[in-house]
């Protein structure tokens, strides 16, 4: 260990300061959350601990607990159970960070009354909140973000700004941070994220030793992004395909087709697909299939309803399609795809 992070440590363990106190940290997790935001986020925390803990031995500065809602098993996007304490089991007080996870679930979490109440009461007494991706639309819904800046996924910025207009949206960032509140582009930037926190606490150099333990060469907010030097009318043709992308998850359902999107944008359909496939990196037509695949996928884990009528949901033609699409992409029948995610 080298001497700057060790006198790092030796402030740290200092009795008479305030950071001496176990901070405890809460991950918020719903149905579908992705399984890499839980343990990336876990890892920084539980390899900080031990890095501090090799100095003064016992010593514990960082507890993770998993919640949710109700408690008990969820199943993540990645068909593993993560096994949870309920939201009524722990104390107003007991958390220093709580974190909201990424997932599917966070669309159906953030209309909760219930967790909305809860998160509300939870924060006076907690020191920091950060949230991942889909989860800026839980702490968005609970208020915390009004008047405040914030970033998610690029094709839900806009859905962002429409649901909650005081939100002053960063459209840039990788990371935003604004008064103890702290929001993440993209899924899967759960290290990132709790490196940033983990930093905050501690200092940069036991942030990079915990970086190097968990194998980060070099940390995503500490690279230049070479496209960030944009032309000037870059912004209006990522908006425009950023809409069309929302467009795509919001008509789901229904039987639309890429020239629907181009026209809904105003982008003739050559266009369209060119600059779709440039900033995506997958075609329209494929943007909106892997979109249904996911949906049809977590209609099988989520519900008891018949493929056909699964199939319809998700704007497919039928069950028998939608056994096609499956074969084709997942190497198994929808029916074995259920089993394979519910045993029984």
């Amino acid at each position: 260990m080298d001497i700057e992070c060790v006198k790092t440590l030796e402030v740290i363990g200092d009795s008479s300061s305030d950071t001496s106190s176990t901070r405890h940290i809460g991950i918020i997790v719903f149905e579908g959350v992705v399984l890499a935001d839980v343990v990336g986020a876990a890892d920084v925390f539980g390899i900080g601990d031990k890095l501090i803990s090799t100095v003064f031995p016992g010593t514990t500065r960082y507890a993770v607990s998993v919640l949710s809602i109700s408690g008990g098993m969820i199943m993540s996007s990645a068909s593993v159970q993560i096994m949870t304490s309920s939201l009524a089991s722990v104390g107003k007080h007991q958390f220093d960070t709580l974190l909201i996870a990424s997932g599917t679930g966070n669309f159906d979490a953030y209309r909760d009354p219930d967790l909305i109440a809860w998160l509300q009461q939870m924060r006076g007494s907690v020191r920091r909140i950060a949230a991942i991706c889909t989860g800026v639309f839980v702490i968005g819904a609970a208020g915390f973000l009004n008047n405040r800046r914030a970033t998610t996924h690029w094709a839900l910025l806009d859905k962002l700004a429409r649901e909650f207009p005081l939100i002053k949206i960063d459209r840039e960032a990788q990371i935003s941070e604004d008064d103890g509140i702290f929001t993440s582009c993209d899924v899967g930037m759960a290290t990132d994220l709790a490196l940033r926190l983990l930093e905050n606490d501690l200092g940069p150099t036991v942030a990079r030793r915990v970086a190097q333990s968990l194998v980060v060469c070099q940390r995503r907010r500490d690279t230049p992004t070479v496209n960030q030097a944009s032309p000037t009318n870059a912004p209006v043709k990522t908006s425009k395909i950023h809409k069309a992308s929302l467009w795509f998850v919001e008509h789901l359902a229904e039987s639309i087709s890429v020239v629907d999107a181009a026209n809904y944008v105003s982008m003739s359909e050559r266009n369209f697909v060119r600059q779709f496939k440039r900033e995506t990196g997958q075609t329209p037509h494929d943007f909106l299939l892997n979109l249904r695949l996911e949906a049809v996928r977590q209609q099988l884990t989520e519900t008891d309803l018949p493929v056909d009528k699964i199939a319809r949901r998700c704007g497919l033609f039928s069950g028998e399609h939608v056994a096609k699409l499956f074969r084709k992409h997942m190497w198994t029948s929808p029916t074995e795809y259920r089993k394979g995610i519910r045993p029984t």
